[in-house]
């Protein structure tokens, strides 16, 4: 049987052509910086209601808030009416903590957390203000307690004090400016399926308590082992407690040049994923994770490398 040039150049293409879509399918898929944290990022929802009459709403994850009448002011301290818009952003889990960026510590201590939330309100595309005249009868939050069902408190979110914590002693700098401090005259119900309170104003709030462990504490440092040539920026070291919902940053110690843990803050014999996670100068994802139990005076040599969408896709379902 006799093949024609034509008929022999068609099937030579042929083989090329699927040898190469192969070739591309076994490359590694490696995750961009800015698609992975753009598909990942906690979403804010919107709203819409009428500020005279009250209205309420309902988060994906399943958060309840209940504005009343006249719950708004303008800056000026007038009372709103009209449409108004409001948004929500709901971090329920650990994955959620991890992706948000508001990690579960207050001024270098451990908290241990039920959810946190964002709730904001604008009217034409300016800010608006809880109406302090409302009081304890305000804007009712309900948090379903998906992430937690231990009895907690609630915090909010302030600028961090530099003087506490070992926030800003020893040549650390905190990744993150703002801590999270107890809300000092809000009650809070710790009912079965849910945690209730007021809300005390637009900014992030949290269903939260201080971790207590009978164990001793210690200080744990972190110095990522980089596998490949190129510049990481944006370098997070990040702690995921396995047993409890805390999920914490280690701030960069300029002195010894090494990410520490806030001084004395980690129980020892605890168990968590470290996680290491930044950009590099090709804009890909840098990432490295390993299952550690902390002991004392800890030192790690963390790997890092160029990092698949499939492996951090992995690691993150792990953590829910």
């Amino acid at each position: 049987m006799k093949t024609s040039l034509f008929a022999a150049t068609v099937i030579a293409a042929s083989i090329a052509t699927l040898a190469s879509c192969k070739k591309n399918n076994d490359a590694p898929q490696y995750a961009r910086a800015e698609a992975f944290w753009d598909a990942n990022k906690v979403p804010t929802q919107s709203f819409t209601g009428n500020a005279a009459s009250g209205f309420s709403i309902i988060g994906e994850k399943g958060t309840k808030v209940k504005f009343p009448a006249n719950a708004f002011v303008d800056g000026n301290g007038n009372i709103v009416s009209g449409t108004v818009t409001v948004t929500l952003k709901e971090v329920l889990s650990k994955k959620d903590v991890l992706l948000s960026g508001v990690m579960t510590e207050s001024n270098g201590q451990l908290l241990e957390s039920g959810g946190e939330m964002l709730i904001k309100a604008l009217k034409d595309g300016k800010d608006l203000q809880v109406n302090p005249a409302l009081g304890d009868t305000g804007i009712k939050v309900e948090v379903p307690k998906v992430m937690n069902n231990k009895d907690m408190g609630l915090f909010v979110q302030q600028k961090r004090d530099q003087g506490q914590g070992g926030a800003g002693g020893g040549g650390q700098q905190p990744q993150n400016p703002t801590t999270w401090i107890p809300a000092p005259y809000y009650p809070f119900g710790n009912g079965p399926n849910s945690y209730s309170f007021t809300l005390p104003g637009f900014t992030w709030v949290n269903c939260d308590r201080f971790y207590s462990d009978p164990n001793p504490k210690t200080t744990v440092t972190v110095l990522p082992a980089f596998q490949d040539n190129n510049q990481v920026t944006d370098l997070q070291v990040i702690l995921v407690f396995k047993n409890i919902s805390t999920v914490i940053t280690f701030p960069f110690n300029y002195s010894i040049q090494k990410f520490e843990s806030y001084q004395n803050s980690l129980p020892i014999g605890s168990q968590a994923h470290l996680v290491l996670i930044g950009k590099d100068s090709d804009g890909f994802i840098q990432f490295g994770t390993q299952s550690i139990t902390i002991s004392a005076n800890q030192h790690i040599d963390a790997p890092i490398h160029k990092a698949t969408q499939a492996e951090v896709d992995a690691f993150l379902g792990s953590i829910q």
